[in-house]
């Protein structure tokens, strides 16, 4: 990482070290947005004042693109062209480059090459112009560039509830860096794209963290910078920064009521019958039943097992103990082909695809471990680098590892003298961007069943569609005619809820989402729930009409549909992913939650498994289950 005019390392550069949770939106915010942020446009004022409020000194405003705040503090209007902020600070730039990628930033410089303000077009003098191409090279995750300014300590933060800047350029993430966020989990507020001069008022209290790290309340009195990061590979393009104050809470934008209250929706579930008469429903109830993911680990980019555990026995022992019954282990199967590049590249036919033992040693251990705690065990080919997707899906090459993969580990299990041990064969195909449809997705589906099968007729198989295991698609197939398949659906419905505050959806802003949803707990105003301009509208949407969707009747006309296609076909359904991100609504509201979905299940008999051990969705913290889970989720009947 190269830094320019400083003595000292920004939060900010670090940060994006772990952007990948973290995804750079570009999008407009809703037209009807009203909150304690503010997006005013055009700018075509100016004034003089004098600033006053603070224990700093403040300079005169000579020029101003916009009226300045009455009882603001002035960080810099960048008047004075010479890069140094109305705190006494200078101005830096950061890249990349020490993460091993190749984004390049360029600003005007003075004579002694630190960065400097620029002519601007908005009626003032100067503004901060940066000019970037973001490159990935051999970086992981999102390239970024990024520029900003330290905040003095004499600075009285008491006084200011917000932040306020112009801006007319690419999107970017405004970073207010604070000293007791040590991970680089920065609270930040995404600015979209304006091709015109616009004023943004933000409040503190609508600033998120990207979510990677630590949840960190923001302090105001740790404040160490104030910084801007432009992320996203191949993007080329500049921005400029102008008037940038601290504002009081008198000077945040008004709230205005911009929801409606109404009564829940209510929906005619007609059940019906839900027997599925046949040996492999009742062996998916008995031992695929009440089961739980192991997260966060063997499924990441880079979680290829490297001989520690970071679950292991006393994990499974844990869960088992609990009442759990099943564990399904999340795990990037294809990670351990040992010669991957040469088998994909293969043209004549001849290379054999060779296994890397690292991989049967952590399986091998889990069969162990949950033999030994008498828990069923899902091998879940689970892919998060999107590695199966629209190019790959139609490479024979590709297809032919992916199967290969499965025949191996099917291959070592074969003999095994267990019938509970599953083969998933692909965690949500094209997981991020679901443009691989079902009918190509069959094609490889029906190459590892035929894979499998080749060696191991015993063991069963677990389907699900493609979009994220979509019910829509799944109702729409023909089963397989092999008849040891189990099909699985996954639902996090109401999303709005079970999403709130998870920064890698739309909803990172939104917050106290309630479940069920209730009117008298209700609000008029959709910033009391977090939007604020930077929310995607259709978060606001979804609050909008979270009287329809926030309530168990609607989860079940949701799942319904599988269980009734389920019943024509007479095969088994497992629920193998749902949970709610817990950390910003009530502990109160996960547990009605899970209640509703296991309440679900046992009504249509679908056996279940919940997404999460530790962590946002995790049921248990430092080794201790939650409470009321057991209850909520029947685990000790």
């Amino acid at each position: 990482m190269r830094l320019r005019k400083l003595a000292f390392i920004p939060a900010a550069a670090a940060f994006a070290l772990f952007g990948a949770c973290s995804d750079d939106s570009s999008s407009s915010p809703d037209d009807e947005l009203s909150s304690s942020s503010e997006i005013i446009d055009p700018i075509s004022s100016t004034s003089d004042s004098t600033l006053s409020s603070s224990s700093v000194d403040v300079p005169e405003v000579s020029s101003s693109s916009a009226a300045a705040p009455a009882n603001g503090l002035l960080l810099d209007d960048l008047e004075d062209g010479d890069g140094e902020t109305a705190l006494g600070t200078g101005w830096y730039t950061y890249d990349d480059h020490g993460n091993d990628a190749a984004s390049t930033i360029t600003t005007a410089v003075d004579e002694n090459g630190n960065p400097i303000p620029t002519a601007t077009d908005n009626g003032s003098k100067f503004a901060f112009k940066v000019e970037f191409e973001l490159v990935k090279a051999d970086y992981k995750y999102d390239p970024y560039v990024g520029w900003g300014f330290k905040i003095t300590a004499d600075v009285d933060m008491s006084k200011y509830a917000g932040i306020r800047y112009s801006y007319k350029g690419a999107a970017h993430e405004l970073h207010m860096e604070t000293t007791d966020v040590t991970d680089y989990d920065v609270h930040l507020f995404k600015s979209p794209k304006s091709a015109v001069w616009k004023t943004v008022t933000i409040a503190f209290d609508d600033l998120v963290q990207g979510g990677f790290g630590k949840a960190v309340p923001f302090v105001a009195a740790n404040l160490d910078a104030v910084s801007f990061q432009a992320k996203g590979d191949g993007k080329k393009d500049s921005v400029m920064i102008d008037d940038i104050y601290f504002v009081t809470a008198a000077e945040l934008p008004a709230k205005k009521p911009d929801m409606t209250i109404h009564e829940p929706m209510k929906y005619d579930n007609v059940i019906g019958d839900v027997k599925i008469n046949t040996p492999l429903q009742e062996k998916v109830m008995k031992t695929l039943n009440r089961g739980i993911n192991f997260t966060n680990w063997l499924e990441e980019a880079d979680g290829k097992f490297t001989g520690e555990f970071e679950f292991g026995e006393s994990d499974v022992k844990l869960v088992s103990e609990s009442g759990f019954k099943s564990l399904r282990l999340p795990i990037d199967l294809d990670l351990y082909v040992a010669n991957r590049d040469e088998f994909l590249g293969d043209t004549t036919g001849k290379v054999e695809l060779v296994m890397d033992d690292s991989l049967f040693i952590v399986l091998d251990a889990f069969v162990e471990w949950t033999k030994k705690y008498n828990m069923s065990f899902v091998i879940d080919y689970h892919e998060y680098d999107n590695s199966y997707n629209k190019e790959s899906a139609n490479d024979p090459q590709y297809l032919k590892m992916m199967a290969g993969v499965w025949k191996a580990v099917a291959k070592h299990y074969a003999d095994s003298d267990r019938d509970d041990i599953y083969f998933e064969l692909l965690n949500e195909p094209d997981m991020t961007y679901g443009k691989v449809p079902a009918a190509t997705w069959t094609i490889a589906a029906q190459g590892m069943i035929d894979a499998i099968r080749s060696v191991d007729t015993k063991h069963t198989i677990i389907f699900g569609d493609a979009q994220w295991y979509a019910i829509s698609l799944l109702v729409k197939r023909t089963p397989f005619t092999d008849d040891n398949i189990v099909y699985a659906i996954h639902s996090y419905d109401p999303f709005i809820f079970t999403h709130q505050g998870a920064s890698w959806t739309d909803h990172a802003t939104i917050h106290g989402v309630e479940f069920p949803y209730d009117p008298a707990n209700w609000s008029e105003y959709s910033a009391d729930f977090g939007v604020n301009a930077s929310t995607p509208s259709g978060s606001k949407n979804l609050l909008k009409n979270y009287y329809k969707t926030g309530s168990k009747d609607y989860i079940m006309s949701v799942v319904l549909k599988a269980k009734q296609w389920a019943v024509e076909n007479q095969v088994p359904l497992v629920w193998n992913e749902f949970g709610a991100y817990g950390v910003k609504s009530s502990h109160q509201s996960t547990l009605n939650y899970l209640t509703a979905v296991r309440e679900i299940c046992d009504t249509l008999e679908i056996a279940w498994q919940h997404w999460g051990y530790a962590g946002g969705f995790g049921l248990f913290k430092d080794g201790v289950l939650l409470d009321g889970v057991a209850d909520a989720l029947q685990l000790n009947k």
